[in-house]
């Protein structure tokens, strides 16, 4: 679509939907499990991929996304341990693979094999398809971890439905390119401040990291009501290049929508774009709004003529850290 995008990142944008498809309908072998908690080790767009099952779901029981080199103190042989590298060679998550071994938890590997598969041996293991960015990879690594939840019994039956319903919406949002082109352009040469409500943090956070990663440029997160607490003071002075992206959602508390509208009464007259996602349930809004937002950094890497595939300054620190081995 776009002469700079050597690596023809468009295709893989438009395979979303597919690609959500195709990763739920693998089985994971796995059976009902008695658990105290879970935990998802990941990095980027794996420790994504447990953030947005962990807002979707919201447990009765402990679940955390480990993101770093060492587990929580509770992991225990009672804990399913979740570990996804989308290479298998993210040595914080190899580092969590080894202390999950070491106190005997329940562990469950997610990726397209490496170093992670050859050390994880006969336990479970849900390969996904190799050779992709692993931001890209994101429809096979979340729906692998909606599998793994479901088949262990922990999506509750009464959100069930919203996996089917997701699945469904997705082919829609890809016909909405052009509205994602034209948020594209009100972002272009800004910086986009993004805020987002309980329910839809993890989905701000993808939308942030897509900015980065696809379209080149700096972004910032933050989270109502939280915000309210220190963000808004002195808000009316941010540069003028700053664009205000507000997620929005009819499930929004009626307090969340005062804070809103008085956040937006500071900035009036400012760059506002409002983002609300599709569907009936809150899967299908959260999966929606991450396509959505996928679709548009795809664009504004285009508008900026910049290859939305390569990640240099990630490849360098690599280069970097290979140096010297860990552990």
């Amino acid at each position: 679509m776009y002469e700079c995008d050597r690596s023809n990142m468009w295709r893989l944008i438009q395979a979303f939907p597919e690609m959500c498809q195709e990763a739920f309908s693998s089985s994971s072998g796995l059976a009902p499990t008695e658990v105290v908690g879970v935990v998802v080790a990941g990095m980027g767009g794996s420790a994504i991929a447990g953030d947005v099952v962990k807002e979707w779901l919201n447990p009765p029981f402990p679940f955390e996304v480990c993101r770093g080199y060492h587990l929580p103190r509770w992991v225990s042989r009672d804990t399913l341990l979740i570990l996804i590298s989308y290479s298998g060679e993210t040595e914080e998550t190899l580092n969590c693979a080894r202390e999950g071994e070491a106190v005997g938890a329940k562990i469950v590997g997610i990726g397209s094999g490496g170093s992670l598969a050859h050390l994880l041996g006969d336990r479970p293991f849900l390969r996904v398809p190799p050779g992709l960015p692993p931001r890209s990879a994101f429809p096979y690594l979340f729906f692998s971890l909606v599998r793994v939840m479901k088949d262990t019994g922990l999506v509750p039956p009464q959100l069930e439905g919203e996996i089917s319903e997701s699945l469904r919406l997705l082919p829609r949002v890809r016909e909405r390119a052009e509205e994602a082109k034209g948020v594209a352009v009100r972002l272009l040469n800004k910086m986009a401040f993004i805020y987002a409500p309980p329910g839809l943090t993890s989905v701000a956070f993808r939308l942030k990291t897509q900015l980065n990663e696809n379209s080149k440029m700096p972004a910032k997160v933050e989270f109502l009501p939280e915000l309210c607490h220190n963000e808004i003071v002195g808000i009316r002075d941010v540069p003028p290049n700053v664009c205000f992206v507000l997620l929005r959602s009819p499930k929004e508390e009626e307090r969340i929508s005062l804070r809103i509208d008085f956040l937006k009464s500071l900035v009036e007259g400012r760059d506002i774009i409002e983002l609300r996602g599709e569907g009936e349930g809150r899967l299908a809004e959260m999966l929606s709004l991450i396509y959505f937002g996928d679709i548009v950094s795809y664009h504004l890497a285009g508008l900026r003529g910049v290859d939305p595939t390569p990640v240099e300054e990630i490849t360098q620190l690599k280069k970097v850290l290979s140096t010297k081995p860990y552990p």
